[in-house]
């Protein structure tokens, strides 16, 4: 559940300059994995609360590099 997500942040980051906002989502998705790693430990219920919402970001994550954009915008860009 949380190794595609592991899997994301293994991969070498943009620099600033070509995707900075891919960069801050990494950013959050590795404070997300961490949160998920602490709630383990203490409480399981969070721990899947937070686990669901690492999925989640993983998912758009992988969509926006795939060349899917998930924004109000993308019917502009994609002919929707």
């Amino acid at each position: 559940m949380i190794d595609a997500a592991i899997e994301l942040l293994a991969m070498p980051k943009p620099s600033w300059q070509d995707d900075a906002a891919t960069r801050r989502e990494l950013d959050r998705l590795r404070d997300d994995v961490h949160r998920y790693k602490v709630a383990a430990g203490y409480d399981a219920a969070q721990a899947i609360r937070v686990a669901t919402a690492v999925n989640e970001r993983a998912e758009r994550i992988r969509r926006f590099l795939s060349g899917k954009r998930c924004g109000g915008d993308s019917h502009y860009f994609w002919g929707r």
